[in-house]
C-alpha cells in the first residue's frame, strides 16, 4: 500500500489522540478545594459549589468509499501512446478520521488512501505493458457545529494537508531471473507530492449507545457519511527514484468523494 497513506492515516489518528487524551486530562482534573477550616469547634464553612467536569467530546472512525478524480491529461497522453483503454475515473478509497468538539468548533484530522485501478497498454519491445494509478492524502480538519442533538451531529469541515500520487507502469511479459537483474527496465514508477485543500460535510449518528448525562450527548458506537471535495496544487515535478520526469501530464488530487464510516466516540 501506497507509504504515503500510511503516514497519512498515522498522523490523523495519531492527533486525533492526542485531541482525546486532552479533552480526558481536563476531565478527569479533580475539582478545586477551599482552603482548610480552624478546628476550635467552630462549624465547617460550606464547600464551594463544583464545576461540572468538561465532557469528552470526541470521535474516532473509519471510512471507506469512493473518489471521483480527474483523469483528463493522463488518460490524453495515453491514447496519445497507442493505449486502446483509458484509466477511469473513479477510485475507491480507505482511510481514518478523528475529531474533537471545542464548543461549537470541531478540530481534528483525516488521511485515506487512493487505491489502485489500471488498465492495459500495447504491445512494446518488452511485451505488454500495464499502467496502474494510486495515491493518498492527509490533512488537519477544521470545522463547525451546525447541528448536535440525540446522538447526531452535522459539521462542515475545512480541510489542508499533503498529497502523493503514483504512476507504475509495469511489462506483463514473461522474463527471466538474469533477464531482470541485468536489465532492470520493466516497470518504472512516477511520483508527484504537493499540497492538498478541500471542504466536507460530516454527518455522524449514535446508532448503538447510551445518554452520556451531560452536554446533552451520547456514548457509542456510530455510522456516518462524509461528502466532499479535493484541490491539489503540486510542489514538485515528476520523480522517478528521486530522477526528475519532464514534459509530464498534469495530475493531482482534484475531485469528489463520497464515504460511508463506522467508528465510536461521545458527542
Amino acid at each position: 500500500m501506497n507509504r504515503f497513506f500510511l503516514h497519512s492515516l498515522g498522523f490523523a489518528l495519531t492527533l486525533s489522540g492526542l485531541l482525546a487524551s486532552s479533552i480526558a486530562a481536563a476531565q478527569d482534573t479533580p475539582p478545586l478545594t477551599g482552603p482548610s477550616t480552624d478546628t476550635q469547634g467552630k462549624p465547617l464553612n460550606p464547600p464551594a459549589p463544583a464545576l461540572n467536569p468538561t465532557p469528552k467530546l470526541v470521535a474516532v472512525d473509519a471510512f471507506a468509499g469512493a473518489l471521483m478524480m480527474d483523469m483528463g491529461d493522463v488518460n490524453d497522453r495515453l491514447s496519445q501512446n497507442g493505449y486502446g483503454k483509458t484509466l477511469p475515473i473513479v477510485f475507491p478509497i480507505l482511510g481514518g478520521q478523528g475529531f474533537g468538539l471545542f464548543g461549537h468548533f470541531l478540530l481534528g484530522g483525516s488521511g485515506a488512501g487512493v487505491l489502485a485501478r489500471s488498465v492495459d497498454g500495447p504491445m512494446g519491445p518488452a511485451g505488454a505493458t500495464k499502467v496502474s494509478a494510486s495515491g493518498a492524502w492527509g490533512t488537519v480538519d477544521l470545522g463547525y457545529q451546525l447541528l448536535r442533538v440525540n446522538g447526531f451531529l452535522l459539521a462542515p469541515v475545512i480541510s489542508l494537508g499533503g498529497y502523493g500520487m503514483d504512476l507504475d507502469i509495469n511489462s506483463k511479459a514473461d522474463q527471466s531471473f538474469n533477464d531482470a537483474v541485468t536489465s532492470p527496465t520493466r516497470s518504472a514508477n512516477l511520483t508527484r507530492h504537493g499540497f492538498v485543500g478541500g471542504v466536507s460535510i460530516i454527518a455522524k449518528t449514535i446508532v448503538i449507545g447510551r445518554d452520556s448525562h451531560f452536554a446533552n450527548a451520547r456514548s457509542g458506537w456510530s455510522l456516518g457519511l462524509r461528502v466532499g471535495g479535493l484541490y491539489s496544487i503540486p510542489t514538485r515535478g515528476w520523480k522517478s527514484d528521486d530522477a526528475s520526469i519532464t514534459g509530464g501530464p498534469t495530475f493531482g488530487l482534484r475531485g469528489g468523494y463520497a464515504a460511508l464510516s463506522l467508528g465510536a466516540g461521545t458527542w
